[in-house]
């Protein structure tokens, strides 16, 4: 049985759960009494995206094993993710009770609600990232959960010394050169005679809705108003164009990666890829007329999409620059943008995503509808209404109250997208405002 279930945890972490399950599955009726194997196969199901199934299984494994620490904090976990945050934070708080040195456990808990002064979590989190004994990894779990505490608590001073030492112990690596000559390459070979030469062998679907743009730009709010749209789903954020531009190569004449192979490329590939893709968006809802991807990363793969998909609608959702980097520089993102865990380096990444955004507004056959989120945030009907005619769909009222939309939402914002439309993510940065020159500096930003 160990066997298995360390095989089943490497599918897991993998982000291959439906293998996860299938491999649990004939071993469940032996194992109807077993909390280790419940509580895996529980995640298999919700990170399947069956989460009443995982919610069952984990509740089960917890009821023959009520003192474990983990089986409550993947519970929470998952509650957290369908919105139910007082269960969420019920179980938190009780896998924090179990194991009080818990450094993911108090970064997930920091993430279900806004925290008060008096609350007891403030200082708890406090000693235990003064604690001279954690691991890199659990002191950037404490930074961010301590940051994101402070914040609340308005003050400010330390949260960003906490978030700093969350993103000081991530570690993470970024080469900005890299990444420049990366950009060079995409705007060099997407022109715009190119594009539409290579469009005619694309799929002319409708359904597919794309989001782009930096993380944190409020990405998830106008997935949520579009998806409360009867006939719109969420699809959430999906790798598959990433994933296509990687394996393309492997169909081209010259062994090149992306974009060079884009010349080398029999033209039957883009129709093939672009039905692979829209099957893909089948398996989320067979009968919504748009189904949405809201992969803010795409931004790199506009060109790629509109050869593909060129009926496809996109959407560029943007921020204040100085609030996208420190909304940014706040997010532990689980894996990648290894930008974001210091300030120069995300102004010089925003500026490179800039110059490839003001390329593909050049050359792109159709232009992405330019979202902002302060307009949306102060004419909520009037911008909602826009993006609902823009993907050429009947307006429907229920999009103005996205907050009801019962939709599992699996991004760091699935909080705040519960909530009626506010204003609490405008103009954040003004309350870190002396800690911003290496970001300024990086961005050449003038206009604070």
């Amino acid at each position: 049985m160990s066997q298995l279930l360390s095989e089943a945890v490497k599918l897991l972490k993998a982000n291959q759960a439906k293998k996860a399950e299938a491999l649990l599955t004939p071993y469940y009726p032996s194992n109807v009494n077993n909390a280790d194997f419940l509580h895996f196969y529980g995640l298999a199901a919700s990170n399947s995206g069956e989460y009443a199934n995982g919610i069952e299984r984990l509740k089960k494994a917890i009821a023959l094993k009520p003192n474990v620490a983990e089986f409550h904090h993947n519970l929470a976990a998952v509650y957290r993710l369908v919105g139910d945050f007082a269960l969420s934070e019920q179980h938190y708080l009780t896998a924090l009770e179990l194991k009080p040195d818990y450094a993911e456990a108090y970064f997930n808990y920091s993430a279900t609600r806004k925290f008060m002064a008096d609350d007891p979590i403030v200082s708890l989190v406090e000693q235990q990232a003064a604690r001279t004994d954690l691991s890199d990894v659990d002191r950037c779990f404490l930074g961010f959960a301590a940051g994101k505490i402070f914040n609340d608590i308005q003050d400010y001073e330390k949260a960003f010394s906490f978030y700093e030492m969350g993103n000081r112990f991530k570690k993470a690596q970024f080469e900005i050169d890299q990444f420049r000559t990366e950009i060079d390459r995409v705007i060099s070979i997407f022109s715009t005679e190119m594009i539409q030469n290579l469009a005619a062998a694309g799929n002319r679907s409708k359904v597919p809705v794309f989001i782009v743009g930096m993380p944190r730009t409020g990405t998830t709010l106008v997935e949520q108003i579009l998806s409360s749209h009867p006939e719109v789903h969420g699809a959430g954020e999906l790798p598959d164009i990433a994933s296509i531009a990687g394996t393309m190569k492997q169909h081209a004449t010259q062994k090149v990666d992306f974009p060079d192979y884009m010349a080398h490329l029999p033209e039957q590939v883009f129709s093939g890829f672009a039905d692979a893709y829209l099957r893909r968006l089948r398996t989320f809802d067979h009968s919504a007329i748009r189904i949405i991807d809201k992969m803010p990363g795409n931004f790199l793969y506009l060109g790629l999409i509109a050869i593909m998909l060129p009926e496809a609608k996109v959407i560029h959702s943007q921020r204040h620059p100085l609030d996208t980097c420190l909304s940014c520089y706040f997010q532990r993102f689980r894996s990648g943008h290894h930008y974001s865990f210091d300030l120069t380096h995300l102004g010089l990444y925003y500026r490179e995503y800039e110059r490839l955004m003001q390329h593909w507004k050049e050359v792109l056959p159709v232009t992405p509808f330019e979202l902002h989120y302060s307009d949306l945030v102060e004419n909520q009907e009037d911008v909602s209404r826009k993006l609902i005619d823009f993907i050429d769909v009947d307006w429907d009222d229920r999009c103005l109250q996205f907050h009801d939309n019962s939709r599992p939402v699996t991004t760091a914002s699935n909080w705040q997208v519960r909530r009626p439309m506010n204003r609490s993510g405008l103009d954040r940065w003004k309350n870190y405002d002396s800690h911003l020159d290496a970001l300024r500096d990086a961005l050449a930003f003038v206009d604070g």
